[in-house]
């Protein structure tokens, strides 16, 4: 029997005789989709269809007025609409962890005080907390709107999320770059995965999506699910070795064991069981587009050059993944300066001295 390339998307007429897909799948939300069948765009939407959460029983009656209630309006609002389907997976997982503590409190509970100590509590995961806090500030701007609380309330506004340490994913060395090559071999799907993520210099939602027509004419070109950024970067022969010793899905490049493109937390998850396997339990597959980027400064190139492998936007973005390894140079050049010019003065002074003496009777 031969597999459907698309499990849960069917086709169907609309009403004006277009031909359309749409994603059904027990217990998850219905998507019809927006792009093309069988084009990159459609993959996107296919992939964070299966990252979607599971719709729960009974999640259609819901208390007026209650953090479920104000979630669901959200859902159905242009503010959450008009975001890249990527995005909506990430808010959407956000917004059902706290619907799934909070869900049946009125929104009109959620006073400063109350995010203040909820921002508290999550010292731990300060970027969890901030993505938290600003996606509250949408569920009060749709309260309000519904009247659901008075047109003045704005709890978020007086709340401050916690500071965030360092710059996030840990950016891989490169002894854990080889440490990692060494022990998962070519022709294994941690090290596909790996060259993909390094070489590629690409975000893991896009990683994970890639298809055969991807790399089609030997480089890696796509439109960034994030930014939509357009990005076209040659294979090279690391990378190049790594897709001919596979192995490479059928649609995909990378299938998890089901034979289906994998959901972001899979992906994250084979690539931190294969860093532990490999003793570096602190590396991560977004640490790898960071140590790409790194490279990327050390080899000299230009911002620009840089961001249109890595496809930044912004080059205080871009400078933030690549990191600063110049530093110490920079501060050894300012502190020759410094003592240069000291030298200068003291001879300066010391010439100045000497005739001072000669003129004196």
């Amino acid at each position: 029997m031969k597999r459907q390339r698309y499990p849960f998307a069917s086709a169907f007429d609309d009403r004006h005789g277009k031909r359309r897909w749409r994603f059904r799948r027990k217990g998850y939300p219905t998507h019809y989709f927006k792009a093309p069948y069988g084009t990159k765009e459609f993959e996107r939407e296919y992939a964070a269809c299966l990252d979607g959460e599971p719709i729960k029983p009974g999640a259609a009656r819901l208390k007026h007025g209650s953090v479920s209630d104000v979630i669901a309006r959200y859902y159905a609002d242009n503010a959450f609409l008009d975001l890249r389907v990527s995005t909506q997976t990430v808010y959407r997982g956000v917004l059902e962890n706290f619907r799934k503590v909070f869900g049946d409190d009125p929104i009109a509970r959620f006073d400063a005080e109350r995010i203040a100590r909820l921002m508290t509590s999550m010292r731990h995961k300060p970027h969890a907390a901030a993505r938290l806090r600003k996606l509250l500030a949408q569920l009060f701007t749709v309260a309000r709107r519904a009247k659901l609380v008075h047109s003045g309330f704005d709890s978020v506004k007086d709340t401050k999320a916690p500071k965030t340490e360092g710059d996030g994913y840990h950016r891989w060395t490169e002894d854990e770059l080889a440490a990692f090559e060494a022990k998962h071999t070519l022709g294994t799907k941690p090290r596909l995965a790996f060259a993909l993520l390094l070489y590629g210099a690409q975000r893991s939602g896009d990683v994970r999506v890639m298809t055969h027509a991807t790399i089609a004419e030997g480089r890696i070109q796509l439109a960034q699910s994030k930014t939509s950024s357009a990005v076209d970067v040659p294979v090279v022969p690391p990378l190049r070795d790594a897709l001919d010793a596979g192995p490479l899905g059928k649609v995909t490049l990378l299938e998890n064991k089901s034979g289906e493109p994998f959901s972001a937390k899979g992906f994250a998850n084979m690539i931190k069981k294969a860093a532990i396997a490999a003793g570096l339990p602190h590396c991560s597959a977004h640490g790898l587009r960071k140590s790409a980027a790194r490279r990327c400064r050390e080899a000299g190139c230009s911002h620009e050059e840089g961001m249109a492998i890595t496809g930044h936007k912004t080059e205080k973005e871009y400078l933030r993944y690549a990191g600063d390894s110049t530093k110490s140079a920079r501060a050894d050049a300012a502190m020759g300066k410094v003592m240069a010019n000291r030298s200068k003065s003291l001879a300066s002074a010391a010439a100045q001295a000497v005739e001072n003496e000669e003129v004196l009777p």
